[in-house]
């Protein structure tokens, strides 16, 4: 009968091909929002908030500009019209 062991996952999760397409999935996904950003740069400071970090077996995109919610998904501007989001979150799922 077969078994599996119970540390499966970190010891595949800690495989240098898995680290490698991580990063490559990473990667790929981090230069779809980095082209949406691009494209919809105002000021410069949601795309110099943009972070693409790798840890010991995860990797993530991250956007640390306090205003990246309303940039992303839309808000209202103070005329009282809608401006609407970018959507650079999704572009890189």
């Amino acid at each position: 009968m077969a078994t599996v062991r119970s540390d499966l996952d970190s010891i595949v999760a800690h495989m240098p091909e898995v680290k490698r397409e991580v990063r490559k999935v990473l990667d790929a996904s981090a230069a779809r929002v980095r082209a949406v950003v691009d494209a919809h740069r105002h000021t410069g400071d949601l795309a110099g908030s943009l972070d693409v970090r790798t840890n010991l077996v995860d990797s993530t995109v991250e956007i640390s500009d306090p205003a990246v919610y309303a940039i992303n998904y839309g808000h209202v501007a103070r005329d009282g019209s809608w401006v609407p989001g970018i959507h650079a979150i999704e572009a890189g799922l």
